[in-house]
């Protein structure tokens, strides 16, 4: 059996609406033709309650897929068990099968699938909400099934995350011929093929490990190969700029030079620019003016310190054996010199320290 396996499609997406729709169309469309069912890891849309516009153009593109499609909620869907999330409302439609916390067994002439299912849940509580699915689930399936797992979670060898969340020893020896996760944009194909990350079919973060062509997966479980397939996209191209005691000149032109040369070449392409480093002494980076066509984003961290900065600038406030309190009381007094008249800034910061009634009172007395 050749399955589609999509996700994060992100329908009603407001930055990208259009290709977002687009996209996951194509994506749908083509799976339709090579696959003989489809699954979709979560994130269908973008946010828990749509537009009813939204909730109506994506019945519409599903409802037009004559394979089956079975799908999970993600992060962006997942509402209080109380509640009525997007993809319930989409299971109205006939070919829409929505799973969650539960067995989908499908029975065809040549093969067996079990599909266990779980929607996101709260990263922390991953393991325990798994752990727990597992124990009443893994009972139920055919010896004789082909078994995947499908969910919608962080796991922390390719994200940001804490020591809660999933890794990918919590699934490397769970018994499934196959794992499916969404959630990551980016796709991946581990654990010996056994655990594959379509990765979303629409930009939405706009970072670095986005650039590159959107796809979607094939998978034949006979043969246990797997086909990326790509989704015709919009490019992306992100960089990130250094500047050291920049003019607002220098940074303008530098800036104004590659989206030039970017547009040459590329007419429709997303740009991402991220500025990195420092001004000269007595700007700031609001001084700085950004105003580009759709299609170009600016992320200016221009005299933002890093951590590494940030740690060795205590350090050489430690040097001169300077207090937590004396350096907060500094650095209020630089930032705010001139700009504050009607009363003395520093001295309202040690009667805040003292109590709020002192603050209060400090006002009270000097502010007519």
């Amino acid at each position: 059996m050749k399955l589609g396996i999509i996700a994060d499609t992100h329908f009603g997406y407001s930055r990208f609406e259009e290709d977002a729709f687009a996209q996951a169309e194509y994506a749908l469309k083509d799976a339709e033709k090579k696959s003989d069912i489809i699954i979709i890891a979560g994130d269908i849309f973008d946010i828990k309650i749509p537009k009813l516009e939204t909730l109506k153009r994506t019945a519409n593109i599903f409802s037009a897929i004559k394979k089956p499609i079975y799908v999970i909620h993600g992060n962006h869907e997942r509402r209080s068990n109380d509640m009525v999330n997007p993809l319930q409302l989409l299971a109205c439609l006939s070919n829409i099968h929505y799973v969650h916390g539960k067995t989908e067994i499908i029975d065809t002439e040549n093969e067996k699938l079990a599909l266990v299912c779980m929607g996101s849940v709260p990263e922390e509580l991953a393991k325990k909400a798994l752990n727990k699915l597992l124990s009443t689930e893994i009972t139920k399936l055919p010896v004789d099934a082909f078994k995947i797992l499908v969910i919608h979670q962080s796991i922390k060898e390719f994200v940001c995350c804490n020591d809660e969340e999933l890794s990918l020893d919590d699934i490397r020896n769970l018994p499934f011929d196959l794992i499916i996760n969404g959630h990551i944009h980016k796709n991946y194909n581990e654990l010996e093929g056994k655990l594959l990350i379509p990765g979303s079919t629409v930009i939405t973060q706009l970072k670095n490990d986005e650039q590159g062509e959107r796809h979607y997966i094939i998978y034949n479980t006979d043969k246990k190969t797997c086909e990326l397939v790509a989704v015709p996209s919009r490019l992306f191209f992100y960089i990130e700029m250094k500047f050291e005691n920049a003019s607002l000149r220098e940074v303008k032109e530098k800036i104004d030079a590659w989206i030039d040369e970017m547009r040459i070449k590329y007419k429709d392409a997303i740009l991402k620019i991220r500025l990195n480093g420092t001004l000269k002494e007595g700007l700031i980076a609001s001084d700085i003016s950004f105003t580009y066509s759709d299609g170009i984003y600016i992320q200016n961290n221009l005299n933002i310190l890093s951590l590494r900065e940030k740690i060795k600038q205590m350090k050489e406030q430690d040097k001169e054996k300077l207090s937590i309190r004396e350096v907060a009381i500094r650095q209020l007094r630089e930032k705010l010199k001139g700009k504050i008249t009607l009363f003395d800034p520093v001295e309202f910061f040690e009667k805040l320290t003292e109590s709020v009634d002192a603050g209060t009172q400090y006002l009270k007395i000097n502010v007519v």
